[in-house]
């Protein structure tokens, strides 16, 4: 069975602050769903986080509430990963309820697929970086024992080595780029041999690495302008057939193709 998945990540809907073109997001985002509803017809869209630019406590409730409500537009499913800026002022359980999770990290049958949100915000580390507790890498691993069947993983922090200096923000707080714990992480994916993919955002740059045979890709910011000078207006159309194979194609102002089996 094919399994088509909307990604989208670093939206930062709210006010504009240094690259982060928040002022955008509204309008990219109903572009977003309008394809996704009128042409790719996902069976589901995963929101990476980072989904506002945070700037205090009331109006970043408000902020989450408005991107759900633009993101649902879709009328599809919409599964939410924890960023960090969602963070920054809003306690995770009351993300959580806005956002309508059950749970800070979760898991989802969907198509023949299981579908792994992570939580790289636990804890959050000096307001950006992000880890992955030991508790819920031990909850993965008895998740990808308990069945057989393809698994895809989502996060907002990476988990793969990818070069922080390709950034400017990065290049000179590294230790904010990758989620802590990733090592561990890797190995409880590699030793279940059950993960297709694993995707993340939060580096606001496409890139892909294939780690232990398993391809680690990072989805390019929706409102990001540092490269592409105007907003990026990116996104991913995630295709996985049943014989295993993933196809990613990235649209926006920096687009991307790639494909694994």
């Amino acid at each position: 069975m094919t399994l088509r998945i909307g990604v989208v990540t670093d939206i930062h809907y709210g006010p504009d602050v240094d690259v982060r073109v928040g002022s955008a997001a509204a309008d990219l985002l109903g572009r977003f769903t309008e394809r996704m509803r009128s042409r790719f017809h996902p069976e589901v869209i995963v929101d990476l986080g980072d989904r506002i630019n945070d700037t205090g406590e009331a109006a970043d409730r408000r902020g989450l509430g408005t991107v759900r409500r633009l993101l649902e537009a879709a009328e599809v499913p919409v599964l939410y990963a924890l960023g960090n800026h969602d963070l920054a002022n809003v306690p995770a359980s009351e993300a959580c309820a806005i956002l309508g999770k059950k749970a800070d990290y979760e898991a989802f049958d969907v198509g023949g697929h299981r579908l792994i949100v992570l939580n790289s915000q636990d804890p959050t580390i000096e307001r950006i970086g992000g880890a992955l507790s030991d508790s819920q890498l031990d909850w993965l691993e008895d998740e990808l024992a308990a069945g057989s069947g393809p698994v895809i993983v989502f996060s907002h922090h990476p988990l793969d080595e990818q070069d922080p200096a390709r950034h400017w923000y990065f290049i000179d707080h590294p230790q904010h780029a990758h989620a802590a714990n990733r090592e561990r992480a890797r190995r409880i994916l590699a030793a279940s041999g059950r993960v297709k993919a694993v995707f993340n955002g939060h580096m606001h740059l496409n890139t892909v690495e294939v780690i232990d045979g398993i391809p680690y890709i990072t989805v390019m910011s929706l409102v990001d302008a540092g490269i592409t000078q105007i907003p990026a207006g990116c996104f991913a159309e995630v295709t996985l057939s049943g014989r295993g194979e993933v196809e990613i194609s990235v649209g926006g102002r920096w687009p991307a193709a790639m494909a694994f089996r």
